[in-house]
């Protein structure tokens, strides 16, 4: 079989050798690993939300590091930066690599340390035999090891027996968090608790590693995760090592620029595999889609989801063409614990309305906090620092200090945490809402300005579903249910908050330019009030507080939409309170 003369889209790939060996288009990150050399610790952790690049990073350090690997220097490393200048401790340390990412969360707590100890003794084996020589163990002394059936205590006689011999070894974890996150937002705090508190067999891991990095058996420590959640439960706090991942100079470490994701589009195009005319296209719909990261308060440019990138690429390739779902299933399945996050006992919990405030106004203030334990979460600062670290938000801005404004990065981002918004509201009222029949309304409402049958289908099945304990929610939640179902939209997008004229738009509804078989070009002003129940506990109250909702809803209307005048702009008004749709009208 004749091999591709492009190179081929390393989509997927975490292993260095492999994408270095087998002509994959690799984007240089190894001038990193002589900033990380410089500086002072050499204890780090490094933390990215998934599918940034994290793994492929570090085998990266593997391959570069590994004393088994000299052989194979200029092999897999001479068409690099750190290729050309090497820093001198190229293939000089025993590695001992451990990936989490295979550890199992299901079921009990002894059926995931079960397979913690297997995964681990794996390793293990492995480090041994391949660098028997170089740590100058026996036969017998490998098999004492490997004989051990837990796996700290196979970690902590493998150290002992290296102090013995004076022998040091670089130790590289990967994914360090990933069981540990799943088991808290899949199966609860009381199991993650037993994980990482007490004599929870990750806490008492980790205390090995601390002791290996003072005894100075483990010389350098080089750990990936998402967050410092689970490290500071599991070590109260980042006391092994240090914590780059804010540093502005790491800012691009994983993940692509801009010049790097033009640079990867352009070779595609120059080997006419993507066309000349949809460059510019491509590049428009990852900025919006998969651009805008920040990881750092200093940062000076903005990272792009690289395992998105690869993604869209991978799709074109096999379509000749601009893919239609630019969405990797994968990002969605990671982003699916936000509806953990929301929902508790069955019941909407009160992250909701932060969650929703944030997704309405599209930002959110915190203080970006750098470690945080899980009893910290119900902390607005530890819960909206977590949401940064898992990649929903990410830094707009400085206020002052470590206070930040936070937003949400790109429409992606956006559409998958409605996607779980609206799966949390229907789980918890069972809503019996179908998304192909709202498809149908909103194509009229988009093209042919009908809009009574979409409005009265979505606000007919929330009264139906929710009771007035649930409009503790008010205006807020309201708003945010309606756009939960607006967002499904593809031949429109819906804006909150946004600004015209001197005020903001409850809700605006834009239409999407797209090749459909009628063209979508109605635009939605949409004010909505909502009426307290002492305001309308009368007859009488109740229709002069409707009839003052309904003046204020005109003006403000009438001021948003003024340059917007013309045949094809809807002014809508929704009045409510808690107990029903008490005005839906245009005007």
């Amino acid at each position: 079989m004749q091999k591709n003369k492009y190179k081929r889209i390393p989509y997927g790939q975490s292993n260095y050798e492999s994408v270095a060996t087998n002509n994959f288009y690799y984007v240089d990150k190894t001038h990193f690993i002589e900033k990380i050399e410089d500086y002072g610790s050499r204890f780090l952790f490094f933390m990215r939300p998934r599918r940034f690049g994290k793994s492929l990073f570090i085998s990266t350090l593997h391959h570069y590091y590994d004393i088994n690997r000299k052989d194979q220097f200029n092999e897999l490393f001479a068409h690099t930066y750190i290729g050309k200048n090497p820093t001198g401790l190229q293939n000089t340390y025993p590695v001992l690599f451990f990936s989490f990412g295979g550890v199992q969360s299901y079921g009990t707590i002894e059926n995931t340390k079960l397979s913690f100890y297997y995964n681990i003794k794996g390793d293990i084996e492995i480090f041994l035999k391949l660098n028997q020589q170089h740590i100058n163990f026996n036969d017998t002394e490998i098999e004492e090891i490997l004989n051990i059936q837990d796996a700290t205590t196979m970690l902590t006689v493998l150290i002992k027996k290296l102090n013995l011999k004076k022998k040091c070894f670089y130790l590289m974890i990967d994914e360090y968090d990933n069981f540990g996150n799943i088991t808290l937002t899949e199966h609860g705090k009381e199991k993650y608790e037993k994980l990482t508190h007490g004599a929870g067999f990750l806490r008492n891991f980790f205390a090995v590693i601390k002791e290996g990095t003072l005894s100075n058996r483990i010389e350098r420590l080089f750990i990936t995760g998402v967050s410092p959640l689970v490290m500071a439960d599991v070590s109260s706090g980042f006391n092994i090592g240090d914590n780059i991942s804010l540093f502005p100079e790491l800012n691009a470490l994983a993940g692509f620029t801009q010049k790097e994701t033009e640079d990867l589009i352009d070779y595609y195009v120059q080997n006419n595999i993507i066309k000349k005319e949809d460059r510019n296209k491509s590049l428009q719909i990852i900025k919006d889609n998969y651009n805008s990261y920040k990881f750092s308060e200093k940062a000076t440019e903005t990272i792009i989801n690289s395992d998105m990138v690869l993604y869209f690429v991978n799709q074109y390739i096999a379509r000749k063409e601009i893919p239609i779902d630019i969405i990797d299933e994968n990002i969605r399945t990671d982003y699916g614990k936000i509806k953990l996050m929301i929902v508790k006992n069955n019941q909407l919990n009160g992250n909701f309305n932060l969650i929703s405030q944030i997704l309405t106004t599209k930002q959110t203030t915190a203080e970006l906090v750098k470690t945080f334990q899980v009893k910290d979460l119900i902390q607005h600062n530890s819960f909206i620092s977590l949401f940064y670290y898992l990649g929903f938000l990410t830094i707009k801005k400085i206020r002052y200090s470590n206070y930040v404004t936070f937003r949400i990065p790109n429409k992606l981002i956006e559409k998958i945490m409605w996607d779980y918004v609206r799966k949390a509201v229907n789980q918890t009222h069972k809503l019996e809402i179908h998304n192909h029949e709202l498809l149908e309304q909103f194509y009229e409402m988009a093209v042919n300005g009908i809009w009574q049958p979409a409005l009265n289908y979505i606000l007919i099945r929330f009264y139906e579903a929710v009771s007035v304990r649930d409009f503790t929610l008010k205006e807020v939640g309201t708003k945010a249910f309606l756009l939960a179902y607006f967002n499904l939209s593809p031949f429109f997008t819906t804006n909150s908050e946004t600004e015209s004229n001197k005020g903001f738009i409850d809700i605006f509804i834009k239409p999407v330019v797209e090749d459909y078989e009628e063209q979508a070009k109605y635009f939605y002003f949409i004010e909505l009030k909502y009426l307290k129940t002492k305001e309308i506990n009368s007859k009488t109250k109740k229709k002069t507080a409707i009839e003052n909702a309904t003046k204020n809803a005109i003006l403000q209307l009438n001021q948003y939409s003024e340059k917007f005048n013309n045949k094809f702009t809807k002014k809508l008004i929704i009045i409510i309170s808690a107990k029903e749709l008490l005005k839906l009208e245009e005007i």
